[in-house]
């Protein structure tokens, strides 16, 4: 049908440029269909018809497992109802809701007294949890903590996870938009993250972190990536590299657009985000 595949994303396929660009994201049978003129949607519609039996489910509503609300004002995410599954798996339903995710200057410890858990059960809930933070960035921080083993660790983890996604959707951007996006720009306000990236040297606190960690330093060398610190109080990522106080969680909620939804009905669940995208979808 003369598509083109993302030499970047397998999963994205491209027919056309400028004004008749047809984007289409394929998971198994199930397609997103993304174009900047209903005509050309409307004709791809048809050609699948066609050639396979294939169900039109109209504007995308539903989306594996993340619900998608569309209007004029934009594109709406949220998991509210993953996120009750995860909270019934952990068997927490009747429990009260808590303002922040992580309570401030709390410590984890391998010695402690506490009685021990499932091991299974616990790898499983922080696996559901992973998945909740496509639309609950505000989890981030709290869920990554809990698999590391030091602070300077999950800032590095954490800078090097931001880098291979940085530089897989410049890569992305740039096949679909025809230019070159140009450097990615990373803001890193941990001085011992940022001086272990930049220096090969292992020491104690950072010799057990793995090999694919550090693949971030050839990236620097090479000028892919640029790393510069920002002072903490200017880090808008702080929300995912800390545990913070109600004002300054609620203020950074606000700040990288994550917005409280209203609530129609009483529930146990409280609290429920939407990430605001721009564009139409089908």
């Amino acid at each position: 049908m003369g598509f083109e595949q993302s030499p970047h994303e397998a999963a994205i396929y491209r027919r056309g440029n400028g004004g008749n660009a047809l984007l289409v994201g394929v998971y198994v049978d199930d397609l997103v269909i993304i174009g900047t003129k209903d005509t050309e949607v409307a004709a791809f519609k048809e050609e699948m018809k066609a050639t396979f039996q294939m169900s039109d489910l109209g504007p995308l509503s539903f989306y594996l497992g993340i619900k998608v609300h569309q209007d004029d004002s934009g594109i709406t995410l949220r998991q509210t109802a993953y996120a009750k599954r995860v909270v019934e798996l952990a068997g927490l339903t009747d429990c009260n809701p808590a303002l922040t995710p992580m309570e401030e200057r709390l410590k984890l410890s391998r010695d402690s007294t506490a009685e021990e858990v499932d091991a299974t059960q616990y790898r499983r809930l922080v696996g559901s949890l992973r998945y909740l933070t496509h639309t609950r960035l505000d989890l981030a921080f709290s869920v990554g903590y809990v698999v590391t083993l030091s602070s300077c660790e999950a800032e590095y983890m954490a800078a090097s996870a931001a880098s291979t996604q940085a530089l897989w959707l410049a890569q992305l951007l740039s096949d679909l938009l025809g230019r070159d996006t140009g450097t990615v720009e990373l803001r890193v306000d941990s001085k011992s993250a940022l001086a272990l990236a930049k220096n090969p040297v292992f020491h104690e606190r950072s010799k057990h972190i793995q090999v694919r960690y550090h693949f971030i330093r050839s990236y620097l060398e090479e000028g892919s990536i640029k790393a510069s610190y920002i002072n903490t109080k200017d880090q808008l990522a702080d929300l995912l590299t800390k545990p913070l106080g109600r004002i300054k969680f609620l203020e950074l909620c606000s700040r990288i657009g994550m917005t409280q939804l209203p609530h129609k009905t009483t529930h146990r669940l409280r609290g429920e985000c939407w990430i605001s995208l721009c564009g139409p979808w089908s």
